[in-house]
């Protein structure tokens, strides 16, 4: 009977997983799916530990630690992501870890998900058990991030759109644009390809010398590049404004050189519209972008008088009673779901910014009774992203809102903001973006969503700050403390204070070695401050060449989020700035001082 049970249960599955490969196109997956599972090898166990309601693998491996004939489906079953499995050099120490799955076998995966959700939980079973599975699997960790992403979008719009929808969305979407993926091959990258930047070498070590480390230094010549760039890129739309969010490297010489080159800022606080108002940006120039912001912040916004983006429907009677409300204001959306662009989702309900579309309406309606005939539409939909298809897909997010928002209130559209987002390559194996590319990428988006309409030529904003600035900095660090035990360890006497990304995110910088650039020669280090947490590490098991007490390291790409994230804990100081500029180097910004660590402290008893 046991015998009977499993071949029942088993070709069950098979039977509704090849009804589901057929529906997408998948003929000969569909009629090759878990053939193995009818082997002796496989059956005879299925057979032996069938319950009806529990894996039979999963019994043998609670009875003798493993399960024989899972270790013969796996690697005979490309839909499984055990397949996809191989070793990891990336991080200087092999580990096991998944390759991307090509595209018809992550899909194959997914539909064997649902049909084991549906045969193994039968009337229990609804369109969100898959993704519930997905969220409690232990062996999900194994996906590569980019198949992680494919897999749970999908079962996420099963669980929001039914299964008629995804099925049709695999189809005609997915599968007729697979990702060009070559799994299980090694990841190719050369540590010493982004050693080549703006100042290495003698030159490095003279100038450590000469200042003191550590410190942070931007060049002006890439930042005029980028911002170059950028208004070619968009040189299509007459009415396009570029505005540098400030908390990305809210230091004044900068803030300057980005205004003579036809910058406007994003601020959110009294106080980033103080130091913008001291830099000489004009109130046009200012976007006050808040985020559930202070009182302080309002009246501040309100005295300046700058452009104004609203970012909730409790913020519309704060503005009013300021005198805010007018044309053209700002509104921030978050159109919910999952926003899909090239593999990536990103599920919008966990996003802190924004309207709902319905909040949205209800806000245009309130802005109108106040006169306002109007408004700007923004949305930031995800962050340091390298994928060409980000604002493109964003683009038609906040012109298929705009065409509802005009439909059903009559308002007007006085700008499209497609925020920022843009990311760049960390990693030496990180391709970066086409900006030129991009931008043509989102004309032709504006050309065939607009055309005909009243949004034909409207004005489109961007608001770039790490692709400006991001590689046109450098932390530059001495090294203090050679350390060799369990692992190889080179202390700095730059810390998380300086720099927190790595420390924070675990983001990761690259880090190269002042006059061993281009060193194929490396070994295995970690690079750590001297902050007494164990997170305060710039690199780990980075593959440098060898270090001894004195060398100067550089840490790249550190130019936005760098310097403005600083904080004193454990009484660590940040260190000062300085502009390289024809050749010269300007200081920007002095390092603190223990005075300024102390200058707020109350002694008195």
């Amino acid at each position: 009977m046991k015998a009977l049970g499993h071949f029942k249960t088993i070709t069950e599955h098979k039977l509704l997983v090849m009804k589901y490969c057929f529906r997408v196109g998948l003929y000969r997956q569909g009629l090759l799916h878990d053939l193995s599972k009818y082997s002796w090898a496989e059956f005879r166990i299925g057979m032996k530990y069938y319950s009806g309601d529990h894996s039979p693998n999963a019994s043998e491996r609670e009875e003798i630690g493993y399960s024989t004939a899972w270790l013969h489906h796996k690697g005979r079953n490309k839909h499984h992501l055990e397949y996809w499995t191989d070793y990891d050099f990336s991080s200087g120490e092999p580990k096991l870890a998944g390759e991307p799955m090509p595209t018809k076998y992550m899909v194959e995966l997914v539909l064997d998900r649902i049909a084991a959700c549906r045969v193994y939980q039968g009337e229990k079973y609804t369109d969100s058990s898959p993704l519930e599975y997905l969220n409690r699997s232990r062996d999900a960790t194994l996906m590569h991030p980019i198949t992680r992403a494919q897999v749970t979008g999908l079962l996420t719009m099963l669980a929001e759109e039914g299964e008629a929808e995804t099925l049709r969305h695999i189809k005609t979407v997915v599968l007729a644009h697979p990702e060009k993926i070559i799994p299980n091959l090694p990841r190719k990258e050369d540590p010493a390809s982004k050693d080549r930047t703006f100042l290495r070498g003698e030159q490095a070590r003279a100038l450590a010398d000469r200042l003191g480390t550590p410190f942070y230094l931007y060049d002006r010549a890439t930042i005029e590049n980028h911002c170059a760039l950028l208004r070619e890129a968009f040189a299509w739309n007459p009415g396009h404004r570029q505005f540098f969010p400030v908390k990305a490297t809210p230091t004044p010489a900068i803030l300057k050189l980005l205004r003579e080159k036809g910058q406007g800022v994003v601020c959110s606080s009294a106080a980033e519209l103080e130091l913008c108002r001291r830099c000489g940006f004009l109130p046009e120039e200012i976007l006050f972008m808040p985020n559930y912001p202070l009182p302080a912040d309002l009246d501040a916004a309100a005295a300046l008088g700058c452009r104004l983006m609203l970012d909730g429907p409790g913020l519309v009677e704060d503005f009013a009673a300021r005198g805010m409300l007018r044309d053209g204001i700002g509104l921030r959306l978050n159109p919910g779901g999952v926003f899909r662009f090239g593999s990536a989702a990103v599920r919008l309900e966990a996003v802190k910014f924004g309207f709902t579309p319905e909040a949205a309406l209800e806000c245009v309606r309130q802005l109108q009774t106040h006169g306002v005939t109007s408004v700007g539409i923004h949305a930031y939909l995800s962050g340091n992203t390298l994928s060409p298809d980000y604002w493109p897909a964003a683009a038609k997010v906040l012109l298929w809102q705009a065409k509802k928002l005009m439909a059903e209130t009559g308002i007007n559209i006085s700008y499209v903001n497609l925020s920022g987002g843009l990311g760049i390559p960390y990693r030496p194996s990180d391709k970066p973006l086409d900006i030129i590319a991009l931008g043509d990428s989102v004309r032709q988006v504006f050309e065939t969503e607009t055309a005909g309409t009243a949004l034909e030529n409207v004005p489109v904003f961007t608001e770039v700050g790490r692709w400006i600035t991001g590689p046109a900095g450098l932390l530059v660090t001495r090294v203090h403390h050679v350390r060799r035990g369990f692992r190889a360890i080179a202390g700095v006497d730059a810390s998380a204070s300086d720099l927190m990304r790595p420390m924070m995110y675990g983001a990761y910088h690259h880090v190269s070695v002042a006059g061993h650039e281009g060193e194929q020669n490396r070994t295995a280090w970690d690079v750590v401050g001297s902050v007494c947490e164990n997170t305060d590490k710039f690199a780990v098991n980075r593959m440098l060449p060898e270090i001894a007490p004195g060398d100067v390291l550089l840490i790249h790409d550190a130019g936005a989020h760098g310097h403005s994230m600083g904080y004193q804990y454990g009484g660590r100081l940040r260190c000062g700035e300085y502009l390289l500029e024809s050749g010269q180097v300007r200081r920007i910004r002095r390092a603190e001082t223990t005075e300024d660590y102390l200058r707020t402290a109350i002694f008195e008893e």
